[in-house]
């Protein structure tokens, strides 16, 4: 499946996704053709040229509006104008660019109304942008959702974007970094610190990130066909200031992309026996989703168990309390670990003993699901006709192999 893959190592701005769409390949004469569509041909031009940081050669693209330029660190002035949601969407229905571009330029504009209204309060369709409302970031938005389609590809990768720290001058005055409007467009998105004193995500940048990629992730397997390098306008010493775009196709191993897990472990030598499936059980019931023990030999020759817990993220501090207050460990060990899962999901399965819910899964969706008896399902099952347990796993697997009748809820 042909892929364009973004990797904003540096960040992201409206500007360097332009430049490197337009390093990739991208005429700088259809972004042109969007300005004029959009009827701004008289106020705005776009140049591009080729410009040097830290060694790396990219592609600056500038949007001057009435013969000037935005400037990093600068509070709005100008062409910096006022305007609001509705104003930019009544811009976009009565210009001449194709429709679905305009429809997802809207989409763009409206992720950034809404951060806007959660960090000051108010209906998002009355927001007043500033940064993000000026001319130049209505070109940036248009012209990069224009890039993209151009492009052909079937679908938009990124890896996590990287962010700064510090402060920044906004028409508000004093703003954190990352702003508080990027921090609200990328949330639930994988994101890093990097140790930058400087904005490097805008809100424009993260809206279009975030509207434009079908997926942010790490652990990408990719076979490049060309690659472009879009800049940003400061030079920041020792690192590039440049966004990476690449054509290509992405290697899907089986199964899909998961989530990140927390793995956590320790090893008990005095716990009483009785602790251990007690302790399992309770772990399981408050949302670990897994837990295991294995027998372990620990120092001076002595037997022990080592506890192993998978978590989300954010159980963790209720598990780690229950793993303190029920063993009497004195230290529990931390690990983050990605996941590749197959996809699943219940289903019922009609057998001769009655439709039976069993677990499914399979490799992608053009593949038959896999049926997996439940355990507990299974246990009732044998109890009431007075069978083995085998004997209704068995059954499962003859309805299964035989088409039985399957439905996936």
């Amino acid at each position: 499946m042909r892929t364009l893959l973004l990797e904003p190592f540096a960040g992201i701005s409206g500007d360097m996704l332009l430049g490197a769409l337009v390093d990739i390949g991208v005429s700088i004469e259809l972004l042109r053709e969007q300005v004029e569509a959009l009827g701004l041909g008289d106020r705005v031009e776009l140049t591009a040229s080729k410009v040097n940081r830290s060694g790396i050669t990219a592609t600056k693209v500038d949007v001057l509006v009435d013969g000037e330029k935005e400037e990093p660190g600068i509070p709005p002035s100008g062409h910096n104008h006022h305007t609001t949601l509705l104003s930019i969407v009544e811009r976009l229905e009565v210009s001449t660019l194709d429709r679905e571009i305009a429809d997802r330029a809207g989409e763009v504009f409206r992720r950034l109304a809404d951060a806007e209204a959660r960090v000051h309060g108010g209906d998002p369709e009355k927001v007043h942008f500033h940064e993000v409302g000026a001319l130049d970031a209505i070109v940036d938005v248009v012209c990069g959702v224009a890039a993209v389609a151009s492009l052909g590809v079937e679908r938009v990768i990124s890896t996590p974007p990287a962010d700064g720290h510090g402060e920044v001058e906004s028409a508000h005055g004093i703003l954190p970094v990352p702003v508080p409007a990027t921090t609200f467009i990328l949330e639930g998105v994988p994101g890093r610190r990097i140790d930058v004193p400087f904005e490097m995500v805008t809100p424009t940048g993260a809206a279009l990130l975030v509207t434009l990629a079908d997926a942010i992730r790490t652990g990408i397997s990719f076979v490049t066909e060309r690659t472009g390098y879009g800049a940003g306008t400061r030079q920041i010493e020792g690192r590039p200031n440049v966004l990476r775009a690449s054509i290509g196709e992405l290697i899907d191993p089986p199964g899909k992309p998961g989530d990140e897990i927390t793995i956590l472990e320790t090893t008990v030598d005095d716990a009483i026996p009785e602790v251990w499936p007690h302790l399992v059980e309770r772990l399981l019931a408050e949302g670990a989703r897994d837990a295991w023990l294995t027998p372990v030999i620990m120092k001076k020759g002595r037997p022990g168990i080592n506890l192993t817990v998978l978590s989300d993220h954010d159980r963790v501090p209720v598990l780690e309390q229950l793993i303190f207050a029920e063993t009497g460990t004195l230290g529990i060990r931390f690990t983050t670990a990605g996941r590749r899962v197959l996809t699943r999901q219940r289903g019922t399965l009609e057998t001769r003993f009655g439709p039976l819910q069993v677990k499914l899964s399979r490799l992608s969706d053009d593949e038959p699901w896999s049926v997996h008896p439940e355990y507990e399902i299974c246990r009732v099952v044998a109890a009431e006709r007075g069978l083995s347990l085998q004997d209704v796993y068995e059954e499962i697997h003859r309805a299964a192999g035989e088409d039985g009748e399957l439905t996936a809820e």
